[in-house]
């Protein structure tokens, strides 16, 4: 071999030596930054209440039957009273909206919202009351609604209940933007109770 040769081949192979350590130094420090990217944007978000999983939408389920069974026992007919204490309410409720937790009025409808504000906001559930009723509008049903109670924006989980409640001449229903559907009958109206529920 020519004297010379060997050393600059002995020269290339350090060479490429160097550049292939290199190479693979260069590739365990981008490893090592993509998992460190990769654990801060985990870290970063957070499971919250609002965030969807399985646990979530167990809630969200418990919450919902929870509303649900609570308007039940609210329309349940007392022995020896002629109206639910949720239909009294629905009866004596001139159309105000209540915002928060302001005091509301006449009694009826306090107690109904005593009896919201004690079994949901004291578990941590939000919640708004719309009542929604029926019009004509050229001889179409329509739908119209207007809150009683209102506690805020409803979150992006929030569930809806609801339960209809008959309303008839008899009645005498405070509300009078609610239409009489049927003037020569005993039926005056249906309304909607609409419980929107959420996790505060």
């Amino acid at each position: 071999m020519i004297p010379g040769l060997q050393a600059i081949l002995k020269d290339k192979a350090i060479l490429k030596d160097n550049i292939a350590q290199m190479y693979t130094l260069e590739g365990a420090i981008t490893a090592i930054m993509m998992i460190a990217l990769i654990v801060f944007i985990v870290q970063a978000s957070p499971l919250t209440p609002l965030t969807s999983s399985a646990s979530h939408q167990q809630v969200e389920s418990q919450i919902e039957t929870s509303g649900s069974d609570l308007l039940i026992v609210l329309d349940y007919v007392p022995e020896g009273e002629t109206y639910s204490p949720l239909k009294e309410a629905l009866i004596d409720w001139t159309g105000v909206e209540f915002n928060g937790q302001s005091s509301t009025y006449p009694d009826s409808v306090n107690d109904t919202t005593f009896v919201l504000n004690r079994t949901l906001l004291a578990d941590g559930t939000a919640y708004n009351l719309v009542i929604a009723y029926l019009y004509l509008d050229d001889n179409t049903t329509k739908w119209d609604s207007r809150a009683m109670l209102w506690n805020g924006r409803p979150s992006d989980n929030a569930v809806l209940v609801t339960r209809k409640v008959v309303i008839h001449d008899e009645d005498a229903i405070s509300a009078s933007f609610i239409p009489d559907l049927s003037p020569n009958s005993s039926f005056y109206n249906i309304l909607d109770v609409r419980l929107t529920l959420w996790r505060m």
